[in-house]
């Protein structure tokens, strides 16, 4: 009944036309013991034509397990797909293909990833369904990570390969599977990654391409690669690399020292201790990314690092440390690496990204600073930081490319040696930011 009423006040005091609420219990917690199957009611409230708020509909979900996660997930999906019902109901349209409308089949021929309105769902209900899961690998398409690169088929586009276009199958002493989705084709395509594990360079057997000499795919470096992908396939490869990145680096159980397992379609980790059995899934570190621009508009404060090509500058950033805010941490990391202090109350959250090198979600501000502070670099941290302005900034931007590779960068210096700058690719949060800085200034 608390779920209903749950709903119906939602919906009430925030003015929407609908409202979802759910309780239950999806698994143990804290190691409690005798509770082996997960339940939830799901509750819809709603308006009817304008009238007032009323309960639409109440549905029991029974799992027959306790996998917190997985039920979690379960849940999740059926009040998604409850509400669609209703939706749909109400309006005569079907919400769940509604954004799919005029969408093509998945072609890798003429474009890897068929065209740009393709999106990955990431199906979380179906990472639990084993039998599912094996059924969908032969009309599946698989991407392929092999350390630090992936399998591309042209400098913009991933290898999305087929099943028959596998060399090799799965092999579990040297390869990983994990189960990204489904895309959002009319065939709904499943979409896995495959990671050579334990493969080295040279070794043509883990090339996973047959006829690989005719197609032409070449394996690239995801960090300086990856940026010049388009949206939807940028997605896809960090993704994969974040499963890939957390599968080879987490082996043992924190808590006993046993072995792990992959498990939901290599999306989490089990121990295979009896006594233990505690499960793992994939985390991310939290960082901060900011633009500082001067009071006046008219200039952004870029840096350069040691990893990075010469010339090539882009915004700060840094690690957020624990019990610290998003804003603190942009101030500090400020301070630290080029000793100014930024405006109190100027943050502002501009968007974010994952990033999996190793684990980072990059959370992006911007801010602003009096220009007239004398710069204090942390050389150790920076090679150079300083001021430019617009015209500066903007003649940046008409060159192309991965920039961040340090042969790239040179040609592009030497082609034109009076750039003042280069700055990162598209498709990264730092250009998002120093674009957004850019369009500001002109105003």
């Amino acid at each position: 009944d608390w779920t209903s009423k749950a709903a119906k006040a939602f919906c009430e005091n925030l003015e929407t036309d609908y409202a979802v609420s759910e309780g239950g219990a999806a698994g143990p917690t804290f190691n409690p013991t005798g509770m082996e199957k997960g339940f939830a009611v799901l509750s819809v409230a709603g308006r009817k034509e304008a009238s007032s708020v009323e309960l639409l509909d109440q549905k029991l979900i029974r799992s027959p397990n306790n996998d917190r996660e997985g039920n979690m997930r379960l849940f999740a999906d059926a009040a998604a797909d409850l509400l669609n019902e209703i939706i749909e109901a109400d309006h005569g349209t079907d919400t769940k293909n509604e954004s799919l409308e005029g969408e093509e089949n998945f072609d890798d021929e003429t474009n890897t990833a068929g065209n740009e309105k393709l999106k990955l769902d990431r199906s979380t209900s179906l990472r639990t369904d084993e039998a599912a899961l094996n059924d969908m690998k032969a009309s599946a398409k698989y991407v392929v990570v092999r350390g630090t690169d992936m399998l591309f088929r042209s400098p913009t586009e991933l290898a999305f390969l087929s099943y028959e276009g596998l060399a090799m199958k799965y092999d579990p002493k040297r390869t990983t599977n994990t189960f990204l989705g489904l895309l959002s084709d009319e065939n709904r395509t499943p979409l896995f990654s495959i990671d050579v594990v334990e493969a080295d360079a040279e070794d043509a057997e883990f090339s996973f391409v047959n006829d690989a000499t005719n197609k032409d795919y070449f394996y690239a470096n995801v960090r300086t690669n990856a940026p010049l992908l388009k949206s939807f396939e940028n997605e896809i490869a960090l993704h994969s690399m974040a499963y890939s990145n957390w599968q080879r680096s987490n082996k043992f159980c924190s808590s006993c020292g046993g072995t792990l397992e992959l498990i939901h379609g290599g999306t989490a980790q089990q121990c295979t201790d009896e006594d233990c059995r505690k499960m793992f899934w994939p985390r991310q570190d939290p960082s901060m990314i900011a633009s500082i621009g001067s009071r006046c508009g008219t200039k952004i404060l870029l840096a350069r690092s040691h990893r990075h090509p010469p010339r090539m500058h882009t915004v700060l950033a840094g690690f957020v440390e624990a019990g610290e805010t998003f804003e603190k941490a942009v101030a500090r990391e400020t301070w630290e690496e080029v000793g100014i202090r930024i405006d109190e109350d100027s943050v502002k959250y501009v968007g974010s990204q994952p990033w999996p090198f190793p684990q980072s979600s990059m959370v992006a501000f911007e801010a602003t600073a009096d220009d007239t502070q004398p710069l204090n670099i942390d050389e150790n941290e920076l090679v150079e930081a300083r001021w430019f302005d617009r015209e500066e900034v903007f003649k940046a931007t008409q060159i192309e490319g991965p920039l961040m590779q340090a042969e790239v960068a040179k040609k592009a210096l030497e082609e034109d040696p009076s750039l003042p700058l280069l700055i990162p690719p598209k498709q990264v949060i730092a250009r998002k930011l120093i674009d957004t800085w850019l369009e500001g200034s002109a105003r």
